[in-house]
């Protein structure tokens, strides 16, 4: 497995996880105090800020709604970017709920990101799950 494919594997489990302890250290922005993440209007900073925004999307997504998280396709990497797609999909198996991309940027010192920049296609949201990723208004 790759450096890329592994970030992305972390990434998409840790929205899984069901113990923020072990959640938290699995992340791959794991000690980082300055990494930031974007979703649609949605800013986050630091690793403290991103475990409160993954615990709630657990708690809402995964434990509530029975909803897990995937990678969906393949993982590329070009230069200091790591770029795949996920999807959200009931534990029982059925229609996709959700999808997204995701883009990390790599930190130029380390191998771990710097900056997560995530995109939730609006289009591909079932109506059952349109409260936990509201939609925004597209630019023109």
């Amino acid at each position: 497995m790759s450096h890329a494919e592994d970030l992305a594997q972390r990434y998409v489990h840790i929205w899984n996880e069901t113990d923020p302890v072990i959640a938290g250290p699995q992340s791959p922005d794991s000690g980082s105090r300055t990494a930031r993440t974007h979703v649609r209007t949605r800013e986050v900073h630091g690793h403290a800020e991103l475990e409160t925004r993954v615990s709630t999307s657990h708690q809402t997504n995964v434990a509530e709604r029975h909803y897990r998280f995937e990678l969906a396709g393949g993982v590329e990497q070009l230069r200091e970017m790591v770029k795949f797609n996920w999807r959200m999909v009931p534990d029982g198996g059925g229609a996709i709920a959700a999808t997204g991309l995701i883009v990390l940027l790599l930190a130029d010192d380390r191998p771990r990101p710097d900056r997560f920049i995530g995109f939730i296609d609006p289009d591909r949201i079932a109506p059952a799950c349109r409260g936990s990723f509201r939609r925004i208004p597209r630019s023109v």
